[in-house]
């Protein structure tokens, strides 16, 4: 592709770090730049804890193994979201239920949420699409008084913010990603947030594979050992340096995608107008990080047809999710297609764009120009 969907943005002060951690000798997790990536978060996002996971998928685990649960408790979910949400849900013994989708924002829809709470709900997964936050006021009213903890899927909402909060830090636990393709990168990685204490003390142990290690470090304890179940979560320190410089110029990166996706947005204007495409709607209690742009096709024919004309031009569009609960792994859980009809119509229609921090105007006003052209061949 001419014009790659997404590119990491590599900053100098990268290499000096990666120089700094093989010169140390340490490159297992848990040290200086671990540390240091860590504060900045808590610095940053205004949350308690952070703790760095070597993916948003060890930190969703991390979250579904704190929850006060038992084998086949429930949660909830959206179906339209990455494979890791389901499966934290499952390594901790616990059963996925899918909701629908509200086409707005592509974030669960919360009338259908409501429906799907029952005594054995444990918690809820919001996962914040391309993003742009999901309505927490109206979740936070649905989980009142009923014990249900709210585990915030931010893969894509480092930097966003929901009424002036960021991102992962509003619900009882938090997790972000710092995957290639995300806003903030170290190649692998994740986090863990949380503002309870309890809470971020069980996770430390669960991440250093069930043992009381950071007491010992903190000089709690005169020795650690084995006291529960964990695993190795921990990210590794060359990651961790890569990843301390990416938070310095965060603000830096989103506001560039900003940029590019207001351009998209004004560019294409026309085009909505028409109804030839819908546009990504931002609700005015959310400030977006501009993860990812997408346009909404009248049907899956056009959505496809799109793809295929600018792909044939060197431009990297692509679709997104397959609806978890119509994927195979989702129909051994029982479900059907038609169980959640607007979520399975919307991922079809969906659209991604080219949008990254380094993509130049000539690029990105090239992928406008030739949408326009499309256009007129339908």
């Amino acid at each position: 592709m001419r014009i790659p969907l997404s590119k990491p943005h590599i900053p100098k002060k990268v290499f000096e770090n990666i120089n700094e951690v093989l010169s140390s000798g340490k490159l297992s997790g848990d040290g200086f730049f671990c540390h240091s990536a860590e504060e900045k978060f808590r610095n940053k996002l205004k949350i308690k804890n952070a703790l760095l996971t070597s993916s948003c998928t060890h930190a969703l685990e991390m979250s579904m193994l704190l929850l006060d649960a038992k084998e086949n408790d429930e949660v909830i979910l959206p179906s339209f979201t990455f494979t890791s949400t389901a499966n934290a849900v499952l390594v901790a013994g616990l059963k996925p239920i899918f909701c629908e989708i509200d086409p707005q924002t592509m974030n669960m829809d919360m009338n259908d949420v409501a429906k799907k709470i029952t005594h054995k709900t444990k918690a809820i997964i919001p996962v914040h699409y391309a993003g742009v936050a999901c309505d927490m006021e109206s979740l936070f009213s649905l989980c009142e008084g009923q014990n249900i903890m709210i585990v915030e899927d931010a893969a894509h909402g480092i930097g966003a913010k929901w009424k002036g909060k960021s991102l992962g830090t509003i619900g009882h636990m938090g997790t972000l990603s710092f995957h290639d393709t995300k806003n903030v990168i170290c190649g692998e990685g994740g986090a863990f947030l949380t503002n309870n204490e309890f809470l971020a003390d069980k996770a430390q142990i669960i991440r250093e594979k069930g043992t009381n290690r950071s007491q010992f470090l903190r000089g709690q304890v005169d020795k650690y050992t084995w006291v529960e179940k964990g695993s190795s979560y921990i990210l590794a320190e060359p990651l961790a340096a890569i990843l301390s410089a990416e938070i310095d110029i965060m603000d830096e990166l989103n506001a560039k995608r900003g940029v590019i996706h207001n351009y998209y947005m004004e560019q294409l204007h026309d085009l909505e107008q028409k109804e030839i495409l819908a546009l990504p709607k931002i609700p005015h209690y959310c400030d977006s990080n501009y993860h990812l742009f997408y346009i909404i096709l009248k049907n899956e024919d056009a959505r496809n047809s799109l793809m295929s004309y600018l792909r044939a031009r060197g431009i990297g569009a692509t679709f997104h999710y397959i609806p978890l609960h119509s994927a195979p792994a989702g129909e051994c859980l029982g479900y059907k297609k038609e169980h959640l009809p607007i979520t399975e119509e919307y991922s079809k229609r969906l659209l991604r764009l080219p949008l990254f921090p380094d993509l130049i105007q000539d690029d990105y006003s090239y992928v406008v120009e030739e949408i326009f052209n499309w256009s007129k061949t339908i």
